[in-house]
């Protein structure tokens, strides 16, 4: 089993701290981390040449982005781990997010996707949790994650090391339970979400009159009813 964890934040703090006790849980054969915006950087500057060139992301961020594609391609389950900042995703994980619009399932999903396991994982001092995983699961669904399982704690802490022994033991059970749910054991089908999306996306393809879109659709064979799982 692959791991990769994409971290919203340069610094080792709380999230990524809780994204590793579930590593710690799942017991990887290897794990490839990214620190945002250390390891990308980019920002998207609305050119749209993703969405109808051939190149599947942004060729201007291509140096910084293709280490981190082939990473989730050989991933069996990805961790994305970002702390609540204002209500949300950090700013640099959602310009991650911002460059893989490409990769949704109404443009040009990857197929490999309904077959992996995402973990998304926040903490906050306080609150926000559940609009900063939406912010996540957004995204996965639209990518076509097969499974999805979500985690988010107020640690009533701005740092870990301020962390209470309380809380920390409280955050390796949850963590126990919730990696649990990624069900290692079974096969992945995808969510009813993912599969009415897919569903959706596969009868208005051909209407959505962007060629490069339905040249891929059509060499994947989904136009013609097949399907990614």
């Amino acid at each position: 089993m692959k791991i990769t964890a994409i971290y919203g934040t340069e610094h080792v703090g709380s999230t990524v701290e809780l994204a590793r006790m579930a590593i710690s849980q799942l017991q990887p054969e290897s794990v490839t981390e990214f620190f945002l915006p250390r390891d990308f950087d980019h920002y998207c500057s609305g050119c749209g040449a993703c969405f109808t060139s051939a190149t599947p992301c942004c060729v201007q961020a291509k140096a910084q982005i293709e280490p981190i594609l082939q990473a989730i391609e050989q991933a069996d389950i990805l961790i994305f781990a970002s702390p609540v900042y204002v209500y949300h995703v950090t700013g640099a994980m959602k310009s991650f997010l911002d460059h893989m619009g490409c990769r949704w399932m109404v443009h040009r999903p990857n197929g490999a996707m309904f077959q992996k396991r995402a973990l998304l994982l926040t903490t906050a001092a306080g609150g926000g949790m559940r609009s900063t995983l939406k912010d996540l699961k957004d995204n996965m669904n639209f990518w076509g994650v097969g499974r999805i399982v979500c985690y988010g704690k107020a640690i009533r802490a701005l740092y870990w090391k301020n962390v209470s022994p309380q809380m920390r033991a409280t955050l390796a059970r949850d963590i126990s339970k919730v990696c649990d749910k990624l069900q290692l054991e079974r096969p992945v089908k995808p969510s009813l979400t993912v599969r009415l999306l897919f569903r959706f996306f596969q009868k208005l393809q051909p209407r959505m009159q962007n060629p490069t879109d339905i040249a891929y659709w059509q060499a994947q064979g989904w136009l013609s009813g097949q399907k990614p799982w």
